[in-house]
């Protein structure tokens, strides 16, 4: 029955008064007339009415002793098909096991060996997860996965369907979104007040036949566990996060009047540190509710943005505070290296181990890694402490000719090291140096030589921040997730356009998803429910910033989500909301998918010399690149030079600057034989020229600018 004939029936038996109460209830719970603010394209169409306006159907279903008689559900089993476990197939009356597929006795609940002859529901065994990987760019591949001519499937990549091709025209060109399943994104969170909307209910109803051409496998499931049943949901491995620090560009602030450093994003939290007028404080993250995580000096902790001088007001005070630092430089007759000897820090009220503060973000903009100091140790054990006394906690252990490196206090009697993942305090006596040392080391290897055992975690270390340094960078596998929410966010506000994917002018929730990965080097499907098939199927509660989550009803992926992190979303929710930032609905949240790949942004970082790519890496030439160098610092990276930061992690050997236009961020290049990927931006930086990242200004001045043959990773 089509849904405006069913509402007309519905009318005429209210009118006449043969319809009670607690069908009314039921009716406006099976059809969305309680609804929390979507309403799926189809959704009325894939309700059918005699569910319904004849409830008590549901109650009988096939005997499975052979005679096939319908028998009455017992309240044993009724509570199995309401939870889930079960379901009954429309056609044949039977009750199915959601996960196993075997029949399912509507008395006893019993799960019979039979199962059911026709494809579990969702069942196609050979859509394994991982099959289709994320396209990156370069790829050459013309069909997409689940683009299949034999079926009749549009590849979603036409100017009409609102596909990759021709994006910001989709805005403008409606009709077209329909012919590729766009249904499915029809309203996708519209309130049922939106389905009288012309043509957008009409357009569900009408492609819908063709939908279930294209997908009979989605056809048979007639709940979300069904369909759920016939996914292959990855659980993914737990994730360590990396305790070490990693250097950001600067993003100058300065305080308007004297302020206070809270240890929580609250004004009557506990000041942590002070800072006078005009003092010098860096962004180091924006966070909710109008306040910034900054640095000043040792201080690290949360501030108002409004306490603050930033962007235009911000470069006016940090031109003055240079040309004041340069002039001390030539009357000191000293080299210049910033404004930090010019301008007030923020002092220290509570110390960083007592600052709960101090560790919401691993980014500083102090240098974070340091050239090797190699030591060996000369005795047959060798205890690694907490402190600079025998009487204090022992965090590891150093068997005899264990190599470490020395990263603080190296003419002092106890020395600060680092090995493996154990950092810590050691006697100076106990350690051979030296350059026999750096020579041995250099011969065998430093993977020959062990490395000290761990008896207390890096988190639970108090020595474990006595510096921010290390010989390794951490490179967090969040670095672009949080920049796939960050930039999803900013088009927050802008219109909800069925078929469309422009990120400005208006974009449903498929659409929307699309054009955001795809400035990210990911060729997505056009529509949720073939995205819904790509990439690696994850556990909902598995599910981290940047990765999708789909939702269905009755059986049919009907909208898709980006996950923000905590409960939270970035979505083309509907006509009437928009791209909002929303709340996720575990009711209707059957899987997630992760596109994103972690292993981009830390899979390659090493010497700028190495050469890491093989031959079979080298994909499209992108052509002849000017080529110049940078690092953290004030001199780099003040806005004066051009060179900005997104706010992406920077690690040398890894890290370079592009212009967004040309080289997407996340893509990885190579250059002189090394893999980089673009994760930084600057305003100097346009056309073919890359700035690449070092770790220190001494290097980047002396590396010059160059030309390089610019390659993209396959």
């Amino acid at each position: 029955m089509k849904a405006k004939e069913y509402k007309r029936v519905l009318a005429i038996v209210l009118s006449v008064g043969m319809l009670t109460a607690q069908p009314v209830s039921a009716l406006a719970a099976d059809t969305g007339l309680v609804n929390t603010g979507r309403q799926e394209a189809g959704q009325e169409a894939g309700t059918k009415p005699e569910d319904t306006e004849q409830p008590e159907e549901v109650r009988q279903a096939a005997a499975v002793d052979g005679s096939e008689k319908m028998v009455d559900i017992s309240e044993e089993v009724l509570k199995m098909l309401e939870d889930g476990t079960v379901y009954q197939d429309e056609e044949t009356k039977f009750l199915y096991d959601s996960k196993t597929g075997q029949k399912v006795d509507p008395v006893t609940g019993e799960r019979v060996d039979e199962e059911k002859p026709e494809e579990k529901p969702g069942g196609d065994e050979t859509d394994k997860p991982g099959d289709n990987k994320p396209a990156k760019p370069g790829d050459n591949t013309q069909d997409k996965p689940g683009d299949d001519a034999e079926d009749g499937k549009d590849d979603g990549n036409k100017e009409e369907n609102g596909g990759t091709s021709g994006n910001e025209n989709m805005g403008d060109n409606q009709s077209g979104g329909s012919q590729n399943g766009s249904d499915q994104e029809n309203g996708d969170t519209q309130k049922p007040s939106d389905s009288d909307v012309t043509g957008g209910e009409e357009g569900a109803e009408a492609s819908k036949p063709e939908d279930a051409q294209e997908a009979p496998a989605a056809q048979e499931n007639t709940t979300n566990q069904a369909l759920i049943a016939g996914q292959q949901i990855i659980k993914l491995p737990e994730m360590e996060k990396d305790f070490r620090f990693w250097t950001v560009a600067r993003r100058y602030a300065f305080a308007k009047a004297k302020l206070s450093v809270r240890e929580e994003m609250k004004d009557d939290a506990r000041a942590v540190g002070s800072l006078n007028t005009n003092g010098l404080l860096y962004v180091l993250q924006e966070e909710d509710d109008g306040w910034l995580y900054v640095e000043s000096g040792t201080v690290r902790g949360f501030v108002k943005a409004d306490e603050v001088h930033r962007g235009d007001d911000a470069q006016k005070l940090l031109t003055k505070y240079q040309d004041r630092a340069k002039k001390k430089a030539e009357r000191t007759k000293t080299e210049y290296t910033g404004i930090e000897t010019v301008v007030t820090v923020a002092k220290e009220l509570v110390p960083q181990s007592e600052n709960a503060a101090f560790l919401h973000t691993h980014s500083t903009v102090n240098r974070t890694v340091v050239d090797k100091k190699y030591a060996l140790t000369s005795i047959g054990l060798l205890n690694v402490r907490e402190g600079k006394d025998t009487n204090t906690r022992i965090v590891g252990t150093l068997k005899a000719e264990s190599l470490c490196y020395v990263l603080a206090d190296e003419n002092e009697e106890w020395v600060y090291i680092e090995s493996g993942d154990v950092r810590g305090f050691v006697n100076k006596k106990y350690l051979k140096t030296g350059k026999e040392v750096d020579k041995t080391v250099e011969e065998k290897g430093e993977e020959s030589f062990p490395t000290a055992s761990e008896i207390i975690e890096p988190e639970k270390n108090k020595a474990c921040y006595y510096t921010l340094t290390s010989v390794k960078s951490g490179v967090p596998g969040s670095s672009v997730r949080e920049s796939v929410i960050e930039f999803a966010s900013q088009f927050i506000g802008n219109p909800y356009v069925w078929g469309g994917t422009s990120l400005t002018d208006g974009a449903d929730c498929s659409g929307f998803v699309q054009s955001i990965y795809k400035e990210y080097g990911y060729t997505l499907p056009r529509v949720a429910e073939d995205q819904a098939q790509y990439g690696t199927k994850i556990a909902v509660e598995d599910a981290q910033p940047g990765d999708l989550i789909f939702y269905a009803k009755n059986g049919y992926i009907h909208h898709v989500v980006i996950y923000a992190g905590n409960g939270k979303t970035v979505e083309a929710m509907g006509s009437d909301y928009g791209i909002v930032q929303g709340n996720l609905d575990t009711s209707e949240a059957v899987w997630a998918v992760k596109v994103l790949d972690d292993s981009i942004g830390g899979g390659y970082a090493g010497s700028l010399g190495v050469v890491n790519a093989t031959d079979n890496m080298y994909g499209e030439y992108l052509g002849d690149y000017q080529l110049t160098y940078y690092c953290s610092c004030e001199i780099c990276c003040d806005v004066e030079t051009g060179i900005t930061a997104t706010g992406t992690p920077v690690v040398e050997g890894q890290t370079i600057a592009v212009d967004p236009s040309v080289i997407p961020y996340g893509t990885q290049v190579i250059i002189g034989g090394h893999v980089f990927t673009a994760e930084d931006c600057g305003g100097a930086v346009k056309g073919n020229h890359i700035d690449i990242y070092v770790n220190d200004h001494e290097r980047a001045l002396s590396m010059g600018v160059n030309q390089a043959d610019v390659y993209l990773v396959k």
